[in-house]
């Protein structure tokens, strides 16, 4: 069955449908992708005055007087959360919300004075972000995309069936062959660079699917969620990790983000609470280096440090950590670290580090190089289309002689459909829309077929 020419046609069918679906989102995929891996990096370059201190010396300010500042200059706003850095140089960098818009407000602590402001709201990351995971359309995109994403895995198995060599062929000659000239050229492109980037492709679909709604949020997130409860004597009945973010940068380590947040226990009368400078202390005390300070919410909130790869505080997923603490008394409601996630939640971990491009040089060429191919890809896939494709027509790969086969191809898309909910409506779409049209509609069969 598997090695008829039938049983081919209809791979290559599904190949097609899943292609012409996932080839837009792909594309919108691999190009806010890059936006995401260069736009800290370009920020940083284009307001080094803001990032760095122009002189270190050894008497910086209290925590909580720059926090002071902050408050003073910005009033109406409320200060989220402080980043704390281990590097001298680097100027204490508050997250304010200001009425619609969030911004990074930046102070030095040498000269005791606000160096200036910048917009993250109105900022490249969190457009691509919005794009990146929502088409900027809100929940209904974020299901178009998971629909799309769980398509790239049909495609990843149906093009690696395709591409398989037959017999008296070597694997690395099927690997590496590109030659012949029009639409032969860009089909042996399309399938050597999709078969080199085709563990890569799978893992960034895993990975990207694990912040999906579905999939992510109502499955695997779900089920690696740390049990605070299981810590903390008393949590929010109604915040959770999640309200830590700000919209459109999430910064919170992803198995926490569904988890209540802890609350304080109730002050002593007279009781005050503790310090900035106080916190700051105690979270180096327990290890923390790069670290971000998220600032009570309401009456029973809690200061709360974090360090993670999603937050972009560390590279190393070993180092994942998040502690909560009383806002009166201090003491420890909380701790968190990488040893206490699931393994799907540690993979996460070192995931989103490698998905982001954060381990360095060669992380940042390799992301931008897979970038690229996908978006070849992408190309390879329309233009081999076009010039088949005869005039006027969707020129959809032809039906197996015998309907039969057509239905044994349903048996390799089964584990997929069991696994990604929301590709069993993608692929109930595409089977009665062909049928449809297939079986009442011969004027349309025409263009379609």
């Amino acid at each position: 069955m598997f090695g008829t020419k039938d049983f081919y046609r209809s791979v290559w069918r599904w190949h097609f449908f899943a292609g012409l679906y996932v080839v837009p989102f792909l594309m919108m995929l691999a190009i806010t992708g890059l936006v995401m891996i260069f736009d800290p990096i370009i920020e940083r370059v284009l307001h080094d005055d803001l990032y760095k201190v122009s002189q270190v010396t050894d008497s910086p300010i209290p925590f909580e007087e720059r926090y002071q500042l902050v408050a003073d200059q910005y009033p109406d706003s409320t200060i989220k959360r402080m980043y704390v850095s281990d590097d001298a140089t680097d100027a204490t960098r508050f997250q304010v919300a200001v009425g619609d818009d969030t911004r990074s407000v930046f102070v030095d602590q040498y000269a005791g004075q606000i160096s200036g402001d910048i917009s993250i709201t109105d900022s490249w990351y969190v457009w691509a972000d919005d794009a990146h995971g929502t088409f900027m359309i809100g929940l209904t995109g974020d299901w178009l995309i998971e629909i799309a994403v769980s398509f790239t895995i049909l495609l990843i198995l149906t093009g690696v069936y395709m591409w398989w060599p037959q017999s008296g062929q070597s694997l690395w000659k099927a690997a590496t062959r590109i030659n012949g000239k029009g639409r032969s050229l860009w089909r042996d492109l399309h399938s050597v660079v999709g078969i080199w980037v085709t563990v890569i492709l799978l893992f960034f679909c895993i990975s990207g699917l694990a912040w999906a709604s579905v999939w992510g949020g109502k499955m695997v997130q779900a089920w690696s969620t740390f049990p605070v409860e299981q810590s903390a004597s008393n949590v929010s009945s109604t915040l959770t990790h999640e309200d830590l973010n700000v919209k459109g940068l999430k910064q919170v380590p992803w198995n926490l983000e569904q988890a209540p947040l802890p609350e304080s226990g109730a002050p002593v009368f007279g009781q005050d609470t503790i310090t900035l400078d106080r916190v700051v202390a105690d979270a180096k005390a327990m290890g923390f280096t790069r670290f971000q300070v998220h600032f009570p919410k309401g009456e029973t909130g809690v200061f709360t440090a974090t360090a993670s790869t999603m937050g972009r505080d560390i590279n190393n997923a070993l180092d994942d950590r998040t502690v909560h603490y009383d806002r009166y008394s201090g003491s420890v409601i909380a701790d968190v670290g990488f040893m206490d996630y699931n393994w799907f939640a540690k993979s996460m971990a070192f995931g989103i580090a490698l998905h982001m491009g954060q381990f360095g040089v060669w992380n940042l060429v390799a992301c931008t190089l897979f970038c690229l191919a996908v978006m070849l890809l992408c190309v390879s896939g329309v233009v081999m289309w076009w010039k088949r494709r005869p005039a006027k027509a969707l020129a959809a790969p032809p039906l197996p002689k015998d309907l039969k086969r057509w239905k044994h191809a349903v048996w390799m898309l089964l584990p997929i459909s069991l696994l990604f909910p929301m590709a069993t409506i993608g692929m109930v779409v595409i089977l009665l829309l062909d049928l449809l049209v297939l079986a009442s509609m011969p004027r349309l069969r025409k263009v379609w077929a």
